[in-house]
């Protein structure tokens, strides 16, 4: 299957995080998005849990594997491609783009990050770092900040240097998801692909 529509405007919405590779800046820190649970204040990544269930090596790992035929029926998944993306860490990464099939278009992206750890998220950047868990996981929640309708981005902990970083990609028209929303679906997207890397190693 390939991804057909809607190219362009994630690769567009990718490109926004990129920006958010950690930098010195100044300012206040707004805020992050909540998942349900009321609001959080955003912070270090390294204030995260430390412990993880096992250690999972992505090496070798195809992100077009990780949601399965049901996960994808799920999640309302209906074509995918796989490239290469850098989801802000400043290296090209095994990405896969999955299209969502509804009237507004969105997609999950699955980056396979196998040089940094969550960590790297840690200290100023540009985005609201939340730390949280995904199925037992240690895991940053990531919002590009000063922004509520651009994506939501979900970092898990899968081995010491590694992360899996999945996104809610949405490319309809403005504001057609909410940030709680897309922090949902993020999850969600995070959680099934979890799932799925667990019987591959």
């Amino acid at each position: 299957m390939r991804l057909v529509k809607g190219i362009c405007a994630v690769l567009l919405t990718a490109a926004a995080l990129a920006a958010c590779t950690p930098q010195p800046t100044t300012g206040t820190a707004t805020p992050g998005a909540t998942t349900g649970g009321g609001s959080v204040e955003p912070t270090s990544a390294s204030k995260a849990p430390s412990t993880r269930p096992k250690a999972i090596k992505l090496d070798g790992v195809d992100p077009c594997k990780l949601l399965t035929d049901a996960q994808q029926a799920d999640l309302k998944i209906d074509e995918w491609e796989g490239e290469k993306s850098n989801p802000g860490t400043g290296t090209e990464s095994p990405s896969c783009a999955y299209n969502v099939n509804s009237e507004k278009s969105a997609a999950y992206r699955v980056t396979l990050v196998a040089d940094k750890g969550i960590e790297f998220w840690d200290g100023p950047g540009n985005s609201d770092v939340t730390p949280k868990q995904v199925s037992g996981f240690p895991a940053v929640q990531l919002v590009l900040a000063g922004t509520s309708r651009t994506e939501c981005s979900v970092a898990v902990d899968v081995a010491d240097g590694q992360q899996m970083f999945v996104q809610f990609l949405p490319y309809g028209g403005k504001g057609a998801y909410s940030q709680d929303e897309m922090c949902r679906n993020a999850t969600k997207g995070a959680e099934a692909a979890l799932a799925t890397l667990q019987t591959l190693k």
